[in-house]
């Protein structure tokens, strides 16, 4: 019954995820890219300077679009380990924005509890996982919960209210949720 279920889901045009079916699956070059795509509501035929390489055991992704460059590092199962998204602000804007964003990590960094990433590297994660910068937010917040060593960082974009949970130490995006 499997099996049929997942013939007609491909037969309607569907997709299906494959989820802990086989151990160590690792995926190509073309489905990461497929991914980091997919991930940034792009379509192929409109991105330019598209770049897809194997890189040890991760794949590495960059493109441009008309409002900017997407870069991701992909792991060979498929899942996506980093994004960064660079808005096309002009080279002028980007030099300010880019000195009053250290200044601020500097400032956040000193309040920091020792050998956890300041607040403002915990938003920059979890923006950069949704390939999004603060002015394309509102309503953004971020908390520290020191017994967890998690930030959660919350957002709104568009109808989306973001949730994002941040490990504190190492700054990885350990969840994303829409709430």
């Amino acid at each position: 019954m499997k099996t049929r279920s997942l013939i007609f889901a491909l037969a309607a045009g569907g997709s299906v995820l494959f989820s802990g079916c086989s151990k160590g699956l690792q995926v190509s070059v073309e489905d990461a890219t497929e991914v980091a795509l997919d991930d940034s509501n792009n379509l192929q035929d409109n991105v330019t300077n598209l770049e897809a390489k194997e890189d040890g055991n991760k794949y590495k992704v960059s493109f441009t679009v008309d409002s900017g460059t997407y870069q991701y590092t992909i792991n060979k199962d498929g899942i996506i380990e980093d994004c960064d998204y660079e808005k096309n602000n002009g080279e002028a804007a980007g030099q300010e924005q880019k000195s009053e964003t250290s200044k601020e990590k500097k400032q956040e960094s000193e309040s920091a509890p020792e050998g956890m990433i300041s607040k403002e590297d915990a938003v920059t994660a979890a923006l950069n996982n949704a390939g999004l910068s603060k002015e394309d937010v509102t309503d953004l917040d971020a908390k520290l919960n020191s017994a967890k060593t998690e930030y959660t960082v919350e957002f709104d974009f568009g109808d989306s209210r973001n949730q994002v949970t941040v490990d504190a130490a190492s700054g990885e995006v350990l969840s994303s949720v829409f709430i």
